[in-house]
């Protein structure tokens, strides 16, 4: 069964040659296309595709709102956000919205060719660029931090760690918290970065540490 996709921007020309290039794809089926966000979530409800590819600042309603909506509904639907947007406020929305996947339009096609195969296939994606950023940010973070890192956690990189620290995994704390998995990935990749580890062992353990001197 191929991957089935609708793609959304407002620029025909940008429609026009994404849907050319994935016709040569033999797993990835364009169901539908969108010039605004409205129009995208009209063509959620009638084709139910696995992949939305969608640019964020469209006439109309944009690409942010549209997404609002799609987590709002809990619709069933991994969303690939196809953009020229790269300054960290425009990203950091995006991750909030639990995006599947970012590409930026600067990237040859194929890139999105493969976030898309990858996204149905349950990974996350995300550029060299966004990573730079993410890694930009958390050491702009550590520049500043307290005592122990702990004390920089959100609210919520804190509950997430707390159940982290009692053994729960991923799907588990996303289930407590009600959120999704990818975003309990996200808030574990601020966690290792503010906590300078590159696993949740050691995650937990630092946390723990500080428990116990709390």
């Amino acid at each position: 069964m191929p991957i089935k996709v609708i793609l959304a921007d407002d620029h025909q020309l940008v429609l026009d040659g994404l849907k050319r290039h994935l016709a040569d794809t033999a797993d990835i089926e364009v169901v539908a296309t969108a010039s605004d966000g409205a129009e995208l979530l009209a063509a959620l409800e009638v084709y139910s595709p696995d992949v939305v590819v969608t640019d964020l600042l469209m006439a109309g309603m944009d690409g942010f709102t549209a997404l609002g909506h799609i987590r709002q509904r809990g619709l069933p639907v991994r969303v690939v956000v196809l953009t020229a947007l790269a300054d960290g406020e425009s990203l950091q929305r995006a991750i909030e919205f639990e995006v599947d996947g970012i590409v930026l339009k600067t990237e040859p096609p194929r890139q999105t060719v493969e976030a898309i195969r990858q996204v149905a296939a349950g990974q996350v994606v995300y550029p060299r660029a966004i990573h730079n950023w993410l890694l930009r940010r958390a050491s702009r973070q550590q520049a500043n931090r307290p005592t122990h890192p702990a004390e920089s956690l959100s609210d919520r990189e804190k509950e997430v760690i707390s159940l982290l620290a009692q053994g729960k995994t991923n799907q588990e704390i996303a289930a407590e918290l009600q959120l999704s998995q990818n975003t309990i990935k996200y808030h574990l990749q601020n966690i290792y970065h503010k906590f300078q580890v590159t696993n949740r062992t050691e995650a937990a353990r630092l946390y723990l540490e500080r428990s116990k001197l709390a």
